[in-house]
């Protein structure tokens, strides 16, 4: 279902859509799915993917994270307080949080990662 409109496709694989610079976060790359001009100016879907034993940096700011695990399994770190995931589990992480997600597995870990506009750089328009 690759069909185009003015520059956007309706669909097609997360693998194809683009690599997104992460300066400083190694083995960890994003592709942004839907956001500013890319049919949801609201929020921002991004699709993560980590090495097996990489990490998300353990950060906080001021907005609010919705994950769903693709593939792989993953240690999600809130605060203090710690939550096994795997494909096919969610997690919230509320503002003013520190958090990050370990891979716990050999493989690759795949997973969603929604934010509000405010919470990521990436504008297509």
């Amino acid at each position: 279902m690759e069909r185009e409109k003015e520059g956007l496709y309706y669909g097609g694989s997360l693998e194809d859509l683009p690599q997104e610079p992460m300066e400083g976060h190694g083995g960890v790359t994003k592709r942004v799915v839907f956001g500013p001009g890319r049919f949801w100016d609201d929020h921002v879907v991004r699709y993560f993917t980590t090495e097996g034993g990489g990490k998300t940096p353990f950060h906080s700011h001021d907005w609010p994270h919705y994950v769903i695990i693709l593939e792989g399994q993953a240690r999600g770190v809130l605060g203090e307080a710690t939550c096994d995931l795997r494909a096919g589990s969610w997690a919230y992480v509320p503002p003013d949080e520190e958090h990050c997600f370990e891979n716990t597995g050999t493989g690759p870990l795949k997973f969603l990662c929604i934010v509000p506009r405010r919470g990521d750089a990436f504008d297509a328009r």
